[in-house]
């Protein structure tokens, strides 16, 4: 029997016909994508995809292979960073970071670090294989910043960069994982965009150490 299509995947669906109605050509100059006559490329937290011109299908490479990218978090993440703005130039980044809270009205916002405890537990000890595994991403060790175990500025995309931190467990408190986010992202991504864009950064985390 054919499944039900999830409202996810429709999402998807929909997410691909409101990128079509975008010129394609000046999405490829503004965010400098490779092009060719099939697709657009470009590299999403370390994965390289590519996007159909004719569909708007999003493929990811695994394996030397593209396979159609099915992630609702993915996809429209990739769609709301192309078609968020309507300006001709990338908008400048400012290199203040701030907590994705405060681009949110007071108590309009869900806890980020709710759906981020799990990955820090699951680093919890390890502080050197997540090290390594934010730069397999491409990610940057930074300098000590307010006591963190770790600090990383990782590519989310070539051009718009966020800053992790992870505070190993201690005697009296367990362990945390915080994104930090350009002062100016909300110019780039909308709100509920930010949390996908964590979840995945985070799961491609965990998925490299556990490789």
């Amino acid at each position: 029997m054919k499944q039900m299509m999830s409202n996810y995947e429709k999402q998807v669906d929909i997410g691909k016909s409101y990128f079509l109605k975008y010129d394609q050509q000046l999405l490829a100059e503004k965010f400098h994508l490779e092009t060719d006559e099939q697709y657009l490329y470009l590299t999403y937290i370390g994965t390289r995809c590519r996007i159909a011109r004719s569909t708007g299908t999003i493929y990811e490479e695994t394996g030397g292979e593209y396979t159609e990218c099915r992630s609702y978090e993915t996809v429209m993440t990739i769609y709301d960073m192309l078609c968020h703005g309507d300006g001709k130039e990338l908008p400048p980044l400012s290199g203040k970071w701030t907590l994705v809270a405060n681009f949110a009205a007071a108590g309009a916002s869900p806890s980020a670090d709710v759906s981020s405890q799990k990955y820090a537990d699951y680093f919890a000890g390890k502080t050197e294989v997540l090290k390594q595994a934010c730069i397999r991403l491409g990610g940057q060790i930074q300098p000590r910043l307010a006591r963190a175990d770790v600090t990383a500025r990782i590519p989310a995309f070539p051009f718009f960069p966020v800053l992790l931190q992870f505070w190993d467990a201690d005697d009296e408190f367990p362990p945390q994982i915080k994104i930090m986010w350009d002062d100016q992202t909300m110019r780039y991504l909308n709100f509920e965009t930010t949390y996908y864009l964590q979840g995945d950064l985070l799961a491609r985390l965990k998925a490299i150490a556990e490789q």
